[in-house]
């Protein structure tokens, strides 16, 4: 285990960490937290202890001078159905009509435990809190009104440093999640601190166009992200997929996601519009990480790097090291089965790549080109020696999520494939040998939104010092790679986004 760290030893740190007086950036924090749960305790057992990891992490996350820190989605209790989500729930007042501080109402917020606890992390260590809860409100009489009277809200909370409360925000896009109700109305996101303006968002969100949408306005610094998020491969693991957001959209993502690795859940980090991951994450052992990093919001060359990662448990704290150690070659579920130990056996899914063009590479190095329905794919290449099975993979539709959701995808992607039943390219390792010298992907989208990702053996994500990403006038999109000495690569891919031509959002 690495070097133990202290409060005392990181506080001296404060003073220089924080945000600065010119504005040039702020220091934020996610935290990735390994969420208690037992069948046999009670609603308020199950809060209480999972806002006690929430306290330690604010406590740390302000003594390493962090201005803000982000939580995940269904950190506090488990997505349910609608009895048992009903008992997590607390009823948050609307802070547009009035001024509310639970930390300073505490006899109002007695039996608020959850309010109450958020403001007073913030107040008490003077930190910009974003979590999610339960809003349940009072429907009687509203023609969509649920049965038992209520709507039961996914909602974000933000607390300003002294404890009031800034936002609530209810999700848009609930996956599956049957004891919740869709948000009422699309809502502004966004609330402003002493160090810049945020939007937030939760889970499902991101796969639409609304969070694309405000993340370009210029008043917005950063997207903060609460999630629990289901890994899926090639293109859309966790902190791949949220860096890709990132550089697609130009703008500072922090993504705050569980710890629960047999949920397809791990994966966690800070990522800048422009120079990709800041600080990250991606280790399914079980255990809560607190991800810190100094986010630049003007010229990114003019603000000195700062970033740790400090693993939490019960009982102690230590600087986390070696990042990775712990990804296995495999983590299918149609390989594996579902994990027996949720904490300690991580799984992912895959994409649904049923209707994708695939052609494989088969030299050493050269050149390969697919297409699909009107969108072509080319890869050149060279690598050390061609060991194992990459296809180049295109796709251009309506895409399929999980046989309920819709929406409009235009995706070319080298990966590291393995076959499977009469297909040849069907489950994707998380580990390969073959070591790629140059790689140039390019696909001729139509989409103005396009994801584009670089990833290496072990879920690693490749520096971006060693790629290029470019959309040209012509709708042209193409990743350069280039490395004298290589890296075993997994995936390159570009993942283009055609919100206008999707379906509407159903639940």
């Amino acid at each position: 285990m690495a070097h133990k760290l202290t409060l005392f030893a990181v506080a001296t740190v404060l003073l220089v960490l924080g945000a600065d007086a010119n504005g040039c950036f702020f220091t934020g924090a996610v935290f990735e937290h390994t969420r208690y749960y037992s069948k046999n305790d009670s609603a308020r057992h199950i809060v209480e202890k999972n806002l006690v990891s929430y306290r330690r992490a604010a406590e740390i996350a302000s003594s390493k001078g962090a201005d803000i820190v982000v939580f995940p989605d269904y950190g506090i209790f488990p997505p349910s159905e609608r009895a048992q989500a009903k008992k997590y729930m607390e009823t948050i007042p609307d802070p547009k009509k009035s001024r509310v501080n639970p930390c300073e109402e505490r006899e109002a917020y007695s039996q608020k435990i959850i309010l109450r606890t958020l403001s007073c992390m913030a107040k008490e260590n003077s930190i910009v809190v974003v979590a999610s809860m339960g809003d349940l409100q009072k429907c009687e009489g509203d023609p969509d009104c649920p049965e038992d009277g209520d709507f039961h809200f996914s909602a974000s909370v933000a607390f300003d440093r002294d404890g009031t409360l800034l936002m609530k925000y209810h999700k848009e896009h609930l996956f599956y999640e049957f004891g919740m109700d869709l948000a009422r109305a699309q809502q502004n996101s966004t609330f402003e601190t002493d160090f810049g303006t945020f939007a937030t968002y939760q889970g499902f969100d991101i796969d639409f166009g609304r969070m694309s949408e405000v993340a370009r306005w210029q008043t917005v610094d950063a997207v903060l992200y609460s999630v629990m998020f289901i890994d899926q491969a090639p293109q859309m693991m966790s902190v791949q997929f949220w860096e890709s957001w990132a550089l697609a959209n130009n703008k500072t993502l922090l993504a705050a996601n569980t710890q629960i690795p047999g949920y397809l859940a791990v994966g966690s980090g800070i990522f800048h519009g422009e120079e990709g991951a800041l600080s990250y994450t991606f280790n399914p052992e079980g255990i809560s990480k607190l991800i810190v990093a100094r986010v630049p919001k003007c010229d990114f060359e003019s603000v000195a790097p700062y970033a740790s990662i400090t693993a939490i448990t019960d009982d102690e704290m230590w600087e986390w090291k070696g990042d990775g150690h712990d990804v296995p070659e495999v983590c299918s579920r149609t390989l594996l089965n579902d994990s027996t130990e949720i904490v300690r056996e991580y799984r992912c899914m895959e994409e649904n790549m049923t209707d994708y063009t695939f052609v494989k590479l088969t030299a050493p190095k050269g050149h390969v080109d697919a297409c699909n329905n009107g969108v072509c794919c080319f890869v050149e290449y060279e690598t050390d020696g061609l060991t194992e099975d990459y296809y180049l993979g295109v796709f251009n539709g309506t895409y399929n999520h999980f046989g309920r959701y819709n929406w409009f995808e235009e995706d070319c992607v080298m990966a590291r494939c393995d076959p499977l039943g009469d297909r040849p390219c069907a489950t994707f390792p998380m580990k390969s040998e073959t070591v790629f010298r140059h790689l140039h992907l390019k696909a001729n989208f139509t989409s103005k939104v396009v994801f584009p990702s670089v990833t290496e053996s072990g879920m690693r994500l490749v520096p971006r010092s060693e790629w290029h990403h470019h959309s040209h006038g012509n709708l042209l999109s193409d990743i350069r790679f280039d490395r004298e000495s290589g890296r075993k690569l997994l995936v390159a891919g570009l993942k283009g986004r055609c919100y206008d031509k999707d379906p509407p959002y159903k639940r």
